[in-house]
């Protein structure tokens, strides 16, 4: 039978459970003040616990609606006997193989990339917020917050684990593409601005250049590409 997942109060809870903890410590905290050590709270400490709380409340506040959004129309349903992961998005149903599936990112709190021993457990209220990334062979990308699923143990296994202080969505693949091309272009702009200034240099001169750490990368790569085509030339010429 397949298994089916989207969002609903079970995962919201156990998402927001670090920050309900956190509320609950207020009371306890004043309870102690108050009956064990005779200290009667007072009320700017009471207002200045609840502020603290509400600060840091704040990441959580804006994952929460932010994954609700991402997934308030999302259902999956994971036929292991078949292999597929069924979707339906906004009344649209999307039938993947297993065969089908590229990557599948898992993007939680950093603080799991420790063994399970080693983990500091603060109880960040955000801590239980995270989300897998799954991209198809044809490039296209699904989100499944941690509002639906487990994260830690989730229903698909991951590929590949990012961790994250704050684990908000990531940009669209499409976008990421985008800044990576231009990122690429703005690196060969530069190298190019290189190899106008070094093109009178000697062979020598850009040998030293080409292996110099003082150098940023792109007046190494320049040194070495000037190189490379000036010994090309060179063996054009004895050809």
């Amino acid at each position: 039978m397949p298994e089916k997942y989207q969002i609903d109060l079970k995962h919201q809870i156990k998402s927001i459970s670090n920050g309900l903890w956190n509320i609950g410590m207020i009371p306890v905290v004043l309870a102690v003040l108050w009956f064990w050590k005779g200290i009667y709270p007072d009320p700017e400490l009471i207002i200045l616990l609840i502020l603290w709380t509400l600060f840091w409340f704040i990441p959580a506040l804006i994952l929460h609606p932010t994954y609700f959004f991402l997934n308030k129309s999302t259902v999956i349903e994971i036929d292991r006997q078949k292999e597929k992961i069924y979707i339906t998005e906004k009344g649209k149903l999307l039938e993947i193989d297993w065969n089908e599936l590229k990557e599948i990112e898992r993007i939680y709190y950093s603080d799991y990339r420790h063994a399970e021993w080693k983990q500091n457990y603060i109880p960040m209220p955000w801590r239980n917020y995270g989300l897998l990334r799954i991209q198809t062979l044809d490039n296209q990308e699904y989100f499944f917050t941690s509002l639906m699923i487990d994260i830690v143990n989730p229903p698909i296994q991951p590929t590949k684990n990012s961790y994250k202080f704050i684990p908000f969505p990531p940009k669209s693949l499409r976008q990421r593409q985008i800044e990576s091309k231009e990122k690429e272009n703005a690196e060969k702009n530069r190298i190019d601005q290189f190899k106008i200034k070094f093109r009178e240099l000697s062979e020598f001169e850009l040998k030293k250049k080409s292996i110099s750490n003082d150098l940023v990368y792109e007046a190494r790569t320049a040194a070495q590409e000037l190189i490379n085509e000036k010994n090309k030339t060179a063996n054009t010429s004895y050809e």
